[in-house]
């Protein structure tokens, strides 16, 4: 069968099987939590994009800016 990613909650709904989940943000498809976004309704995050946008109410930036 082949395996389709997705970052929409309603289709992971309506379908199971051949269906992966994938970060809306990052385009990860393992984490230890799948979470909602608040910013984009109906989308997928992982864990981490999660929580950074549930704490700074922005979606986690691809690459941080580096320190000196």
């Amino acid at each position: 069968y082949e395996v389709i990613y997705t970052d929409d909650a309603l289709v992971m709904a309506g379908h199971g099987y051949g269906v992966h989940r994938r970060c809306f943000n990052c385009k990860a498809h393992e984490t230890t939590t799948w979470r909602r976004s608040k910013l984009s309704p109906g989308k997928l995050l992982c864990n981490k994009c999660g929580l950074f946008e549930r704490t700074h109410s922005v979606p986690r930036p691809k690459k941080f800016p580096r320190r000196r």
